[in-house]
């Protein structure tokens, strides 16, 4: 997923769940779930490496639909 959104130029925050606690704790709020990589932006919320939700976001990303 770092390396699919790097290549299209869409800016991220990266969060290690492994290498934070606060992170880890903030991620099992949002989804009850330790699942990784997940991605959430707007309402939109993507669990694994999913090509085609990701080209989804970068088009909404890039066209500024919510």
């Amino acid at each position: 997923m770092r390396e699919f959104l790097s290549d299209a130029e869409i800016p991220f925050e990266d969060r290690n769940i492994r290498g934070s606690e606060a992170a880890r704790d903030e991620l099992a709020g949002r989804t009850s779930k330790l699942v990784v990589p997940q991605l959430f932006w707007r309402d939109r919320h993507i669990v694994g490496y999913d090509p085609a939700a990701l080209e989804e976001l970068v088009v909404a990303y890039r066209s500024g639909v919510t």
